[in-house]
């Protein structure tokens, strides 16, 4: 059921844009990973002590496989009174935790809690007593398990799984026989599987007969600033159905908007949401500054008829999980940014006061006299920690970005984008991140006040370098990239793999933004993507290092060109909506990976998802690597902070596009992925 023009318009949102969600917040918590290096001279060495020499793979594994995940370091769950005050860890003595998303039973015995205890990235439900005792798993598989909620009598669980197709489901499982059954994600319930068709934050009706949630089944992948940012948007109605997974309906739902977070009256007759439109959920996710610029508001409705929507907030805020508190209508919230972040209530009293706070997650007790929440950390993941694998033949670890292992010197190179200072310098280390050396320093370049901004935000630095074949050189992209590569110009470098001397030569004058350029495996050819804002994208080019000659061979909007290992074909990401006459943009969000023969010959389009796929490279045995948002998002895209694209995993396939395969499956953003074999570790 549509709403009113009225209640429609009363959700504005702005959204600024930031290349990097972590760039410019330096000082709002929770911190923010590379906040503290903002206002550090990247140009500082990185200390060789933060960089010591890790383990190899174990014995039975074929190596490492390294990948970047843009996500929170941990997180602990708190539990306080409705006032803020009492406030104490629900589990203190562990070390390293990472659990998050806590909901209270409704006879107020268990908190039901997700957790990547088992390894970084793998979510699996627990749950616990209030006084932090009694320990439980609740669901573990190496399939995705978010958002549980136990049913009024206790005997079900609710939860959202990636187990059907690496998409999220609401399942419920009986505690008594173990039995879980998916209710959502069929025929009847999902009328086009080429769009988004996920299903989240379930919660059950006080007499258990029904189930509410989200979901943003039936609508259309969307770019940002009205269909033509990278990152996708998220529209979302509210469903009930029965835990049988009968009945299925949509209670409110309106186009362009965003309704989330669903959570039931004490009487069972209404549900109160938060409300925002959809392209306001982008910045949602973003830093606190783009939050706070972002505007949405509580409502409830009349769960049997869908009608009767009130608006039970006004100000200009950002405002998510809300709920009703005790047995009344007092309704909490959560506000996330900006002087005023923290929980709110509709009716105010000496128990139910504001939180002055940047927690997530909140969750009241069924009294309505405590509160459960996550306190996050963003504390930046060090090289090589080890993450949880879906591989059994790879240890998967966290890696800098644009990994690159040159097989010849047995050398890895990196953009120092989030480790270290977060200069983008190229970074070359053995294949455990020992012995680096700074190859190419930004500052050797440019080192001006306004340049040193954009290092710092993100925006600008040496992306992707690449080796020739024997390992003495490599070349790089320096310049300005995202929305300000209209402004500043992008150059090839060509530079020794020595010791940082600052002897580097320029391959392109500077004229047209060159960047992301690839070797051909014989070290004669360099592939890069050419750029220009007056008449649009340029395609790829192929430099012939010894004649000096550059040959077009793509006339699209193309980027992240790859040389194949065996030379015979190059991959790249393609905008396959767009054509000549939309000039430096694009009207409908679409990108795909494709590959093209040296000479420009047989092109061939690879993916085909309506999602956006991208960021390919090569595996050193000829597959593809690729992140993809074609199994959707994982959760509500409001709810997360500091992300680009929290829909992002990784894909490999083979170099004809046959047999893909998920090798990510986790919350968060996972991309630029590379395998580095054992031998390398040895």
């Amino acid at each position: 059921m549509a709403l009113s023009i009225a209640l429609i318009l009363g959700v504005l949102a702005g959204t600024g844009l930031s290349a990097c969600p972590y760039a410019g917040q330096a000082t709002a918590p929770p911190a923010c990973p590379y906040a503290s290096k903002i206002g550090q001279d990247a140009s500082v060495a990185v200390s060789p002590d933060s960089l010591r020499k890790r383990a190899p793979p174990a014995a039975d594994k074929l190596g490492v496989m390294y990948l970047n995940r843009i996500a929170p370091s941990g997180s602990q769950l708190w539990i306080a009174d409705a006032d803020g005050s009492n406030a104490a860890k629900l589990m203190g003595d562990q070390d390293a935790p990472f659990d998050y998303h806590p909901s209270w039973s409704p006879d107020g015995e268990w908190i039901v809690f997700t957790s990547e205890r088992r390894a970084d990235g793998q979510a699996d439900l627990y749950r616990v007593k209030p006084d932090g005792t009694g320990l439980e798993i609740l669901v573990s598989t190496d399939s995705f398990e978010d958002i549980g909620v136990l049913s009024p009598d206790g005997s079900k669980l609710a939860f959202v799984s990636t187990a059907v197709n690496y998409t999220t489901n609401i399942f419920v499982k009986d505690l008594n026989t173990g039995v879980s059954t998916n209710i959502t994600g069929g025929d009847a319930t999902v009328s086009s599987f080429v769009g988004p068709h996920s299903f989240f934050r379930p919660t059950w009706s006080p007499d258990g007969q029904w189930l509410a949630f989200s979901s943003d089944v039936n609508t259309e992948w969307t770019g940002h600033s009205d269909g033509t940012g990278w990152e996708h948007t998220q529209a979302l109605a509210l469903y009930v159905v029965r835990p049988d997974g009968s009945d299925f309906r949509k209670v409110v739902g309106a186009d362009g908007y965003c309704f989330g977070s669903p959570q039931w009256s004490p009487d069972g007759t209404r549900l109160v949401y938060y409300n925002m439109t959809a392209e306001a959920t982008y910045a949602s996710h973003g830093t606190s500054f783009q939050q706070i610029e972002t505007v949405s508001q509580i409502f409830d409705v009349d769960v049997a008829t869908g009608l009767d929507v009130q608006q039970l907030t006004s100000d200009d805020s950002l405002k998510v999980s809300s709920g009703y508190v005790g047995q009344n209508n007092n309704i909490g919230y959560l506000i996330k940014a900006g002087p005023n972040a923290g929980i709110h209530y509709t009716t105010a009293d000496s128990t139910h006061a504001y939180i002055n706070s940047t927690l997530r997650d909140p969750w009241w007790s069924p009294d309505g006299s405590k509160i459960v929440y996550t306190i996050y950390e963003w504390e930046q993941r060090q090289a090589e920690k080890e993450l949880f694998s879906w591989d059994s033949q790879f240890d998967y670890r966290f890696m800098d970005v644009f990994p690159q292992l040159n097989p010849a010197s047995g050398r890895l190179a990196t953009t120092e984008k989030v480790l270290g200072n977060s200069s983008s310098n190229v970074l070359l280390t053995d294949a455990d991140y020992s012995n680096p050396v700074t190859a190419f320093n930004v500052y050797d370049i440019n080192s001006t006040d306004a340049e040193k901004a954009l290092y710092a935000s993100g925006l600008a630095g040496a992306f992707q370098p690449t080796w020739n074949s024997d390992g003495s050189k490599l070349a790089v992209g320096f310049g300005v990239w995202f929305f300000d590569r209209v402004i500043y110009p992008g150059t090839l470098y060509l530079f020794d793999n020595a010791t940082g001397s600052g002897s580097y030569e320029n391959l392109t004058d500077g004229t047209l933004n060159a960047g992301f350029p690839s070797f051909s495996p014989d070290g004669t050819k360099i592939v890069y993507r050419l750029w220009n804002w007056t008449s649009g994208p340029l395609g790829l080019h192929v430099l012939d290092l010894e004649t000096g000659n550059t040959t077009r061979i793509t006339d699209g909007w193309d980027n992240t060109p790859g040389w194949s290992p065996d030379g015979e074909r190059i991959v790249f990401t393609r905008q396959t909506n767009w054509t000549a006459e939309y000039g430096g943009r694009w009207y409908a969000d679409r990108f795909d990976i494709c590959t093209v023969k040296p000479d420009g010959t047989e092109l061939t389009v690879l993916t085909d998802s309506e999602a956006n796929d991208a960021h390919a490279v090569w595996s050193d045995d000829g597959r593809i690597f690729y992140s993809s948002g074609m199994y959707g998002f994982r959760d509500e895209s409001a709810l997360y902070d500091n992300t680009f694209q929290p829909y992002g995993q990784i894909i490999i396939m083979n170099a004809d596009g046959s047999n893909k395969t998920m090798l990510t499956d986790s919350l968060w953003e996972d991309s630029m992925p590379a395998y580095v074999r054992s031998s390398y570790f040895n």
